[in-house]
């Protein structure tokens, strides 16, 4: 008789820095979801309104803004109406700060599973991008909403062929976002300090970017480098383009945004994987 055939799994640790292993991630793409399922139950568990905060959240935060920066301090809304300008920067600040709070904490939260189970970690910050899309896609159809109110109201163009272009930039905003969280998470592992100035970085990060005020308001000799230090600048006024239409991007800025983007978020996976080889033996 011959005896049943048993399959073994071997784990090899990474030789070097860019060892990226991106096949055996992919074929752990199954967990990818099955941890965005989990984040989006846990998040709304055991709440009154459950999905409706999506909702509730940027519609309270667009309230304030309009009667307090717009309304009682007069900045500016690039002749769009208050609410539209407020909400199509909104949904990208709140995609980004819930990225890079939640990959910022994967270590540190996932410790009890990452000493006992072994998968590509990238997996669990990557799964972030997926369950917070889904947020991101709830409020999208919020400002569609409002937009085709302030269409009927003869106060906004309304929907045009620009919004075709929006999974473009969700998918320069997810990069983006990504690439900070996982600078952030491979540093909090070492660096418990990170944990605790990373809400507080996140607040800077509303005020360092045009939500508040429009993108115009940067003195021209300065957009460039303000793409090239914040691609978050570009990603929200790629955003108001595609909902409103009026854009002050040129090429080059949006090119300086690309760039950084894609440098941060080289860096951001190199030193993730090289900090989780060793990670659980000092966290």
């Amino acid at each position: 008789m011959t005896g049943s055939l048993k399959r073994i799994t071997i784990v090899r640790r990474r030789s070097s820095w860019f060892d990226l292993d991106l096949r055996r991630a992919w074929g752990h793409r199954d967990l990818l979801f099955l941890f965005a399922l989990r984040d989006i139950k846990v998040r709304h568990k055991q709440t009154l309104l459950g999905p409706g905060w999506l909702v509730l959240q940027p519609l309270v935060w667009t309230a304030v803004f309009t009667i307090t920066v717009s309304g009682v301090a007069g900045v500016s809304t690039a002749n769009q109406p208050a609410p539209l300008f407020y909400l199509s920067g909104l949904i990208v600040w709140s995609y980004f700060s819930q990225v890079i709070y939640t990959a910022s904490q994967v270590f540190i939260q996932n410790e009890h599973l990452f000493s006992k189970v072994y998968f590509p970690r990238i997996i669990v910050p990557l799964s972030s991008l997926i369950s917070n899309a889904v947020a991101l896609l709830i409020q999208f159809f919020v400002v569609l909403a409002f937009l085709i109110v302030f269409q009927r109201l003869g106060k906004a163009d309304g929907l045009s062929w620009r919004i075709v272009a929006f999974p473009m930039v969700v998918l320069h905003l997810a990069a983006f976002s990504l690439a900070i969280g996982l600078l952030l998470g491979a540093s909090t592992a070492k660096y418990r300090d990170l944990a605790l100035m990373t809400p507080f970085l996140v607040q800077v990060s509303m005020f360092v970017t045009p939500v508040l005020y429009p993108f115009s308001a940067i003195p021209e000799q300065f957009r460039v480098l303000a793409s090239f230090a914040n691609p978050l600048t570009t990603i929200v006024e790629e955003s108001r383009w595609c909902l409103l239409g009026d854009s002050m991007l040129t090429p080059g800025q949006l090119l300086a945004s690309l760039f950084t983007t894609s440098v941060a978020l080289g860096c951001g996976v190199l030193l993730y994987q090289r900090v989780e080889r060793t990670v659980m033996d000092t966290i």
